[in-house]
């Protein structure tokens, strides 16, 4: 009877070992592309709203098999935000996926303690659903390369510029690039680039001029083209507040420009708006096609990121 009753256990331990599952699958693979994500975020990305219940469930799965780590803050009430933990890495990496090398769940746990690095994470998350969706939505658009700021903390952006026999020497970690491709007329496709900045209005004047500065050496440079391959490059700054910030960005752009006497040109390749208040309930066309851009110097004239 003892020997009967310990076979059924081990059956019903077989029976309730985890198997990664097609639905799993993509939640693993979209949790690598965004690095950090809540379940909202990877609802919005693949289902409709009504599967939030289901996508939260499913993350539990995942979370319960070790393929998943939940972060949450200690003190404020948060949903969780999610990571690859170390099985959903190495999951990732049998297939031949470019996954983190680097991995501590105590690490991860600290910086989701840290607010602003959550709100930034997720910031990051919320622009590249966007282009995501946008891609999907936009026949005549598509996404030929998209980094996430890990490259660039593995992968630093080194820039030289030497102007009236000074080198200047400019480090730069971007916090994503999206290289768009549009299809052209012609047939040939028209490439368009950009390297993001996601601003969450807390970098004072000082700070804000310095990476500003560092895009200048980084475009006087053309180090783009070395790094990326291309002939041209936008750098975007969204931020989360409103367009009272947007209007500060540009104006300290300005001084920068003005200080190191910059030509005209330069300063149509920032362009700075600001996001959505809640991304969810936005089109994601109107974030790439409005013109809800603006440059540092053309006064109230709105431009679009992509179109004409």
């Amino acid at each position: 009877m003892a020997h009967t009753t310990a076979t059924a256990s081990i059956q019903a331990v077989k029976k309730k070992s985890f198997v990664v599952t097609p639905v799993h699958d993509l939640l693993l693979h979209e949790l690598n592309t965004l690095q950090r994500a809540t379940a909202e975020q990877l609802t919005r990305l693949n289902y409709k709203m009504g599967m939030l219940n289901t996508v939260k469930q499913r993350l539990k799965d995942l979370t319960d098999a070790g393929y998943v780590l939940p972060l949450s803050h200690p003190s404020i009430r948060l949903p969780y935000m999610y990571a690859l933990d170390r099985k959903g890495l190495n999951y990732l990496s049998a297939q031949c996926i470019d996954v983190r090398e680097y991995f501590r769940p105590s690490q991860e746990e600290d910086t989701a303690r840290n607010f602003l690095f959550r709100e930034h994470m997720l910031a990051i998350s919320d622009v590249l659903i966007h282009a995501l969706l946008f891609e999907r939505s936009e026949p005549t658009y598509r996404i030929n390369n998209m980094l996430h700021e890990r490259f660039f903390k593995n992968h630093p952006i080194k820039a030289n510029y030497t102007k009236s026999e000074n080198v200047e020497t400019k480090t730069l970690v971007p916090d994503c690039y999206i290289e768009f491709a549009c299809s052209g007329q012609n047939g040939k496709d028209d490439i368009i680039p950009v390297l993001w900045e996601l601003d969450r209005g807390t970098e004072d004047q000082k700070f804000f001029r310095k990476r500003i500065r560092a895009y200048i050496v980084f475009l006087r440079s053309r180090t783009f083209e070395t790094v990326f391959g291309i002939k041209n490059i936008t750098i975007a700054f969204a931020t989360t507040k409103n367009h009272n910030r947007v209007n500060q960005m540009r104006e300290w752009t300005i001084k920068e420009f003005a200080q190191s006497s910059e030509p005209d040109w330069l300063a149509n390749l920032f362009l700075f708006t600001a996001l959505p208040e809640n991304m969810g309930e936005g089109e994601p066309r109107q974030l790439f096609l409005d013109p809800v851009w603006y440059t540092s110097s053309d006064g109230e004239n709105p431009v679009s990121l992509l179109g004409e």
